[in-house]
Formats: structure tokens, sequence, C-alpha cells
């Protein structure tokens, strides 16, 4: 089958290695021990997308090759993780190198990017780096065809590998570093932040595995250098890719176009993205407590579920509502100005849970939020009347409930990927967005090799086209199973959905991309 991938990290994890060799797999049998606080580290650390995986299609394969660098809280919180490996692969996760990103001894831009990560796609024999003419022709099958995207701003960034009260990240140097990348490749996206603290815009919260203080969101949206930053890659015809921003800056970046604030303005793009499963305005009524915490409001948010369209309830996937996932409106506002959404497998992302210990059966499931206050308090919310008043049983989930659902397996796995294609084409529908553009706008973006944990039926990207067919023999009927999905279900041409799905749609947009 043909393959395409928005958003992947193929060389990352053996580039901890002191001496990197990307030809490298990183095992699940590497780990010596598994920590009580991340019973699924084995899923995480094993290798999940690489080129020799990638060979075993044996049809075109492109994917987006993330240039990132590790940020310093990150290194920092992996460090203790080496003693869980088994003693003779802790040269895969080098102290050394860990401690010098810290530091910042190693630096983000000119070590982890440019050298490490770059001119390791440059120099492999295994990929072929697409450019403007490389769609004049049939594309290569026997090499993974690549194309760059950049997570995060600060990984243009040498002089500093944090932001606080008395340093800043400086718009000259991110621009710079950025067409010195370009120099050597074409850059599609970028993500203005990731997963700490940024003096371009705030961040959703999105750290999991370690101690979350340096990573909790304490900014307040789009700021003026933010600004700067996103008026430099459109004059580059680079997009933005909003995944990993805050509400709140997400908002400001999309109203700014709309007030044509900025000039020359590009598609934005979601490339690895789950959805709340809601629109923004009924968000507040799944807040089951809030207080704040490390400066911050840490809420739990109830799932969010559509139990009254179903005539079964047991086995109904639920949705993750924290704001690192997209509200109704932004998909309807990305489809609409040209943009692609990529689906992540990433299975916290798409609503899955693995940890209920001390929950009692009959309690709310929920998921932890942390949420800038300066946002919190700038999108009045707390003025908002709706606290908790959708946490009911028709629209959210027990833990009982996904106890027994987990009793289905695989389908249950596999019905959390289901039930996001078909919010996707809900609301698109719902929106005036027509079921034939819809179908264009959507891809897949795994996000494997970017520390994701993925469902045990999509664990490495060996497992995709075991996924593809699930969908092409399933979906129809999920759909029709539904109330408010069954009047439409017939609209989709299954066979040309899913070629369009799992490539064509990547494949036209990167195309009209590198045309420009």
């Amino acid at each position: 089958m043909k393959y395409f991938d928005f958003h992947c990290h193929p060389i990352l994890k053996q580039l901890f290695n002191d001496d990197p060799n990307i030809d490298t797999f990183i095992y699940k049998k590497d780990l010596a021990k598994i920590p009580k606080a991340c019973s699924e580290l084995g899923n995480i650390i094993q290798t999940q997308t690489h080129h020799i995986q990638l060979a075993e299609f044996k049809d075109e394969v492109i994917v987006g090759a993330v240039l990132y660098s590790v940020e310093k809280y990150v290194a920092k919180n992996v460090i203790p993780l080496r003693t869980n490996l088994e003693k003779p692969s802790q040269f895969k996760l080098s102290k050394t190198l860990l401690e010098n990103i810290d530091n910042n001894v190693y630096k983000a831009f000119s070590g982890f990017l440019m050298e490490r990560t770059l001119e390791e796609y440059i120099q492999a024999s295994s990929y072929n780096i697409l450019t403007k003419a490389s769609f004049k022709s049939p594309l290569p099958k026997n090499k993974v065809n690549v194309f760059f995207t950049i997570e995060g701003c600060h990984s243009l960034v040498d002089t500093i590998n944090e932001c606080d009260a008395t340093q800043s990240y400086n718009v000259n140097e991110i621009i710079t570093n950025l067409d010195k990348v370009r120099e050597k490749v074409k850059v599609i996206s970028v993500n203005l932040t990731h997963l700490q603290q940024s003096s371009l815009c705030n961040h959703a919260f999105g750290m999991q595995v370690a101690k979350i203080e340096p990573f909790i969101p304490k900014g307040n949206g789009l700021q003026n250098d933010g600004k700067k930053v996103v008026q430099e890659l459109f004059n580059r015809n680079i997009c933005v890719d909003v995944k990993h921003m805050s509400y709140k800056s997400r908002k400001d970046l999309m109203t700014n176009i709309d007030t044509k604030k900025f000039s020359n303005p590009q598609p934005l793009v979601c490339t690895h993205a789950g959805f709340t499963g809601i629109p923004f305005k009924n968000w507040t009524g799944y807040i089951d407590f809030k207080k704040q915490a490390f400066g911050a409001m840490a809420f739990d948010l109830a799932k969010p579920i559509e139990n009254n369209i179903y005539a079964e309830r047991w086995g109904l996937p639920a949705f993750n509502a924290s704001t690192i996932n997209l509200f109704d409106e932004e998909i309807v506002w990305i489809v609409k100005n040209g943009g692609v959404i990529g689906l992540s497998l990433d299975k916290r992302i798409l609503g899955y849970i693995d940890d209920i210990s001390g929950k009692g059966s009959d309690e709310t499931l929920t998921d932890r939020e942390y949420f800038s206050m300066d946002e919190w308090n700038a999108l009045g919310i707390n003025n908002d009347k709706n606290f908790g008043k959708l946490i009911r049983e028709e629209t959210s989930i027990t833990v009982k409930e996904f106890t027994q659902s987990q009793q289905i397996w695989d389908n249950f796995y596999y019905s959390h990927i289901l039930n996001h294609l078909k919010h996707y084409f809900k609301v698109c529908l719902a929106n005036g967005i027509s079921m034939e553009t819809a179908q264009k706008h959507i891809t897949i973006g795994t996000d494997y090799d970017g520390l994701i944990n993925p469902f045990d039926v999509t664990a490495t990207v060996g497992d995709i086209g075991k996924l593809r067919s699930y969908i092409s023999l399933n979906f129809r009927y999920f759909l029709e199973e539904s109330n408010d999905s069954k009047t439409w279900a017939n609209q989709i041409k299954m066979d040309t959905f899913m070629e369009n799905l799992f490539y064509w749609n990547g494949y036209n947009f990167i195309k009209s991309r590198f045309e420009l």
C-alpha cells in the first residue's frame, strides 16, 4: 500500500546514543524494569517507525520527518529513566548528551537539529529528500521519501534553552537559523512552541511522563514576537502547525488571520491531532474539579461521549477534552482555510486512558489538565456559569463503563480512531463543508517515535496495514450504528477514502506546497 505520515520521528530515538547509528532499533527488551509511574514505558521507548519497517510497504512512502531538538527540561527528566534500561543498553541513552542539553553545552540548533538530525537524513542512503522536481515523475519505492517540519521554535535557537522572566527567544536568531535550514531542504511547517514555556506564544499542557512543573503553561496567547515569527513564516510560504499551541494562542492566530493582520497568510495545519469532541463553548461543562496549583489552574475534565445517539452504550469510546486537542470550530476553520489535519495515533490524545487507579467504579472518568491563569482570566472563564453541568450519564463515561469496554479489546482500541473520523465528518457537514471537500483535508499523522504511547493494535508502523483494513471494513458499520451519522454514511466511497486518508490527501497537499 501507499503510505503517508504527516508527522513522525524516524531517527530521533537513535540520536540519544553517544555515537548515533540510525540503523539501530530500540526494543522493549532493552528495559530492565518498568517504573510504577509509567507502566507503558516499553511501548513508548520501542522503535515505532524506522526506514527498515517503512521499506516493508514495497510502495511509495512519504513521511514528514520532524526536525526537533530536545528541550532542557525534557532532557533533565529523561536522565533518571536510564536506570530502567539494561546495563548493556544504557549506551542508547547517553547521560553526557542529556546533561549537555540541559546545561546548553550541546546546542539545540547547530548541534541537535543541524548536525545530529538533518545531516543524518542528508547522508542516509535509505531516505530520498523531496524537492519540487521529485513530483514530476513517480516517487521511488526503494527509499523513504521525506519532507521536513520543525517542531518548536526553540529548535532554532542556540543562545538560550529556556524562556523565563529574564530571557526570551530572539526573533532574528530564529529566522536566520530557519533560513540556514532552508538552504539545505524545504520546510513545510513549523510549530511555534512545544512542551516548555516560550516567549512567542503559550503552549498547551502535554507532558505526562515527567515532573510536570516545568511544563505547566503560564503564558497568555500569541505574543508580539510570535506574530513576527508567523509573518516571517508566511513570507516564506511556510505553514504554521498549531499543535502544542494553547487554545488562546490558536484563537489569537486564527483571529489575526481573519482580520487580515498578516500578509500572505498560509493554510494552518495540525499535523498530529486529536479532537476534544466538543465546541469550546461547552468545555467548562466538563470541568469536574478545579484548583490552583503551580501558579496555574489545575482541573479534571470529564471525557465527552455521545451516548444518546447510539443504541448500545457498552464499548463506546470517549474523547480527551484537554486543550492540546482541537475544538469543533478549529476543525472547521482549518478545513475551510485550506489546511490539513493529521490524525495522531497516541492513545491518550485519542481519548484512551491507562491509569484509572484510585478511582471508584462509579466515578466519572477524567483527564488532568493544567491551564494558564493569565489565559483563564483573559478568556473570562471564571464568569462561566456552566462548570460541570455537562457531566451526566448521557454525555460522560464512568470508570466501570470504561473497564467493561476494555473487554472487547482490539475493537475498543480501533473504535477510538473510528470515533475521531466520524466526529471530523460530522463537524464538517454540520458547518457547510461538503463531504467531497472534507474527505480531502484529513490524513494520518502518527507522531511515532515522538515519545507517544500507541494502542497495542497500532504499536508500530508495521500495524498500519491492519489499521487501514479495519477502517475499510468497519467504518461504514460504525457510522450506520449512530443516529447522527447513518443518514450520510453512504456518502463516503470507502475505497477512495482509504486511498486518500492513507496517502493521496497528504501527497497532494505536500506537492502543492513544493509548487509555491
